[in-house]
């Protein structure tokens, strides 16, 4: 007998974050850091998320430079939330910048 897979239709947002402190161009916090920060965030707020890590380039006032960054994948959360972890997480971080994606996506838990 077939089984048939349903999808259905969400948003899935990206938060794009690197490590490496604005004030001293320095990965200040860890990876696990992170991690565990970004873990009790979610928690408190019941979002359910995936972390990755990669590696990042970007160009600066002081030249080009790598770092560790991170990838937080969530889906079908409130838009305003999201917004609201981001902001929350660059301050803890104290990056310059993060970036936030988001598109229309269909999933199935099978």
């Amino acid at each position: 007998m077939k089984n048939d897979v349903i999808f259905e239709k969400a948003l899935r947002y990206e938060i794009f974050i690197g490590i490496k402190d604005k004030d001293r161009y320095q990965e200040i916090i860890t990876v696990d850091d992170f991690r565990n920060m970004l873990g009790q965030i979610c928690a408190e707020k019941q979002i359910a998320f995936s972390l990755l890590t990669q590696l990042g380039g970007y160009a600066h006032n002081k030249g080009y430079t790598t770092e560790t960054s991170l990838r937080i994948v969530i889906i079908g959360a409130d838009e305003n939330e999201i917004t609201i972890l981001g902001e929350r997480l660059k301050k803890k971080v104290n990056t310059d910048t993060i970036l936030i994606t988001k598109a229309d996506i269909e999933y199935a838990f099978v």
